[in-house]
């Protein structure tokens, strides 16, 4: 037996939006955003929110299988474009500003202009994360989109996608690793196998229908991961925890919708993940390095207890997810222009 070709009854129709996903980009930045506040708060890494970063990547995988295959090529890019830089854009400038204004920061022509297109999550380590932490992820998911436009007519071959999955995981890691570069090794490198699940998981339950080959490619693949974690001494730890929390989100939201109080609690994260990108771009500044600022500055509280730092988080959340409606009512005005429109219909997963 060379090859195991897999049959299934697709679950999803392709360009539907499914109600699932924007509740579970809500939770993704809520586990962010509680990571971002243990660290400034000075607790503990209880909860791993970082892992919020993996179902971003899961999710956006899965959403390219469902509705970009046979999208074209420059309708494809145009929407990615769309979706990535202008919101970007606008965080970028605005902090450079902010932090220039109060912070008296300045930084390299090569600094500013890698950031600007994206690239700077693959230079070097003090760009990763300047300006703000949370934008070496926009490297990455560019990197994503550029893969899944050069395999995307393959998808039916899974032991290709596995094959890519490995050799670009590996390749990150020993790059990374060789240049001493910690936070592209830990961040970046670990979190890509996530995009690929998300890449088979969109594949088989829209089409249902995908293929593997035992050949050379998918041995290939799998040793990739094999010299990563045996001799390269790391490990892909995000990826089957993430699918595990949106397993459990899926199962959770069959009993949550049958009462009142739980189809409230689903929309408010279906609301929060419609700006979840937004959010993502702009919390953290808002939340920590302005809001210890203030007290600083305006109000000088040199040590602001936990209470009070927490009522200048809840004021940056409010300020950020203000900031995140009216950036992502823009972009929507913009889409509906140019007539690519995010898909509407609903459907529950």
């Amino acid at each position: 037996m060379r090859s195991v070709r897999i049959n299934l009854t697709p679950r999803v129709a392709s360009g539907r939006r499914i109600d699932a996903i924007d509740e579970l980009k809500g939770l993704a930045i809520c586990l962010i955003i509680v990571y971002h506040c243990e660290g400034m708060l000075g607790f503990p890494n209880a909860l791993h929110g970082e892992i919020g970063v993996d179902i971003f990547l899961i999710l956006s995988g899965f959403s390219l299988a469902m509705n970009s295959v046979e999208m074209p090529l420059g309708q494809y890019f145009l929407r990615r474009f769309a979706r990535i830089y202008p919101a970007y854009w606008l965080a970028l400038a605005l902090f450079i500003w902010l932090q220039k204004k109060y912070f008296g920061a300045t930084r390299s022509w090569e600094n500013i202009w890698q950031h600007v297109v994206g690239i700077h999550g693959f230079s070097r380590l003090t760009y990763f994360m300047d300006i703000t932490e949370p934008f070496w992820f926009i490297s990455l998911i560019l990197a994503a989109y550029v893969v899944f436009a050069l395999i995307r007519r393959r998808l039916d071959d899974l032991s290709l996608i596995v094959a890519v999955a490995g050799s670009l995981t590996l390749l990150a890691t020993i790059l990374y690793q060789d240049n001493g570069h910690v936070g592209g090794l830990i961040s970046l490198a670990v979190r890509i196998p996530s995009f690929f699940a998300g890449l088979i998981a969109g594949r088989l339950l829209c089409a249902g229908t995908a293929e593997i080959k035992f050949n050379l490619v998918l041995g290939l693949g799998l040793l990739c991961f094999y010299y990563q974690t045996f001799f390269r001494s790391t490990s892909d730890d995000y990826t089957l925890p993430a699918l595990g929390i949106i397993a459990a989100w899926i199962g959770l939201r069959h009993l949550l919708v049958r009462s009142f109080q739980g189809r409230v609690f689903l929309a408010a994260f279906s609301l929060l993940g419609l700006i979840s990108y937004e959010v993502f771009l702009f919390h953290l500044p808002l939340i920590r390095d302005y809001n210890t600022y203030i007290y600083y500055h305006a109000l000088d509280v040199h040590f602001p207890t936990h209470v009070q730092l927490l009522r200048g988080i809840f004021v940056g959340l409010g300020v950020t997810v203000a900031i995140s409606i009216c950036i992502h009512w823009a972009t929507e005005w913009v889409w509906s222009h140019f007539k690519f429109r995010r898909p509407t219909a609903s459907t529950p997963a």
